[in-house]
């Protein structure tokens, strides 16, 4: 991998499409990229796992706002590297995650509930379509 990406480079890479990226760039959850003379994006392989963990974090269905407050404090790698206390933005991220993990337990129920309901319903109308 060349330094620098362009934007259609690391659409291709991350499977994000250039609409994607700048959308994520106004609302805050990728940061501004350097631009060539002003104008081209230019992109990190820093970049690059930024997005594959934004992409982690769409894919268990956290919602665009959670994400960004997930990222907000910026890479802890970073920090643990630089020796910045990564502990406070580590924890912030383990409730969200904790927060989002209670959210799925509760949908998952309602969807447990939905299917005894479903199931319910079609065994009263098998069941009348048994008595004919």
């Amino acid at each position: 991998m060349s330094k620098f990406l362009s934007i259609s480079e690391i659409s291709e890479i991350t499977s994000f499409t250039p609409h994607t990226l700048r959308y994520y760039e106004k609302m805050g959850i990728l940061s501004k990229p350097e631009r060539i003379h002003g104008k081209d994006r230019k992109y990190s392989e820093k970049e690059v796992r930024h997005l594959k963990g934004i992409k982690t974090l769409k894919e268990i269905g956290m919602s665009l706002d959670d994400i960004r407050e997930f990222f907000l404090e910026g890479c802890i790698l970073d920090k643990v590297q630089s020796g910045e206390n990564f502990k406070p933005p580590l924890n912030k991220r383990i409730r969200i995650l904790e927060t989002h993990l209670g959210n799925l337990d509760q949908k998952k129920k309602d969807l447990e509930a939905m299917i005894r309901l479903t199931k319910a319903k079609l065994k009263e109308y098998e069941t009348l379509l048994g008595t004919e």
